[in-house]
């Protein structure tokens, strides 16, 4: 087998944990196909297959954990004073929130400071932004005035390790529209 040098981005981490488990289950069914491989047998007959060794372990052994960014919707975002342990995070700069307020319950970490945020320390964590660090695994959901903000936040999120994370699209727009708020 021969070795290949990629030389990536973090952006192409998660496709290139994709295709290592790709080539890796690939690679650990050669030596089956090869095994059992005869010119005058159908592979679609399983009784022709027989197990053989082999030294690679399956991709499923890799315990590789694949972080998507999911959606939130109005209903959760409305829901999220009944969770206290879901985390809403509002990325808009605080002057932004002073001119239209609030969802309840959020927690405003300006996009700027987030990624500094999300690596400091529990205790001045919770010193600047009046709540405890969440956990790597804790349930955030990132909200702003549209959506895009949130989602770069949710990007920033997942590349220093956070990992059950939620973009609630609508943001503020959506939120102020039903709720009868301005805009």
């Amino acid at each position: 087998m021969r070795l290949i040098n990629i030389n990536i981005g973090a952006a192409n981490a998660a496709a290139a944990v994709d295709a290592f488990v790709i080539v890796l289950t690939v690679a650990s069914l050669l030596p089956i196909i090869s095994a059992n491989d005869s010119s005058n047998r159908e592979f679609s007959d399983p009784s022709a297959i027989k197990p053989v060794e082999s030294t690679i372990s399956s991709a499923a052994n890799l315990h590789i954990k694949r972080r998507k960014i999911m959606d939130a919707t109005y209903e959760q975002v409305k829901d999220v004073p009944n969770h206290p342990e879901i985390y809403l995070i509002d990325v808009r700069n605080p002057e932004e929130l002073t001119a239209t307020g609030s969802i309840p319950s959020s927690l405003n970490v300006p996009l700027p400071e987030l990624e500094a945020a999300l690596n400091s320390d529990s205790e001045e964590f919770e010193k600047k932004y009046g709540r405890a660090k969440p956990a790597n695994d804790a349930n955030i959901i990132f909200t702003c005035r549209s959506g895009r903000r949130a989602q770069e936040a949710a990007e920033i999120a997942k590349t220093v390790g956070f990992t059950n994370l939620s973009v609630y699209r609508g943001s503020w727009l959506e939120w102020a529209e039903k709720e009868g708020l301005p805009q």
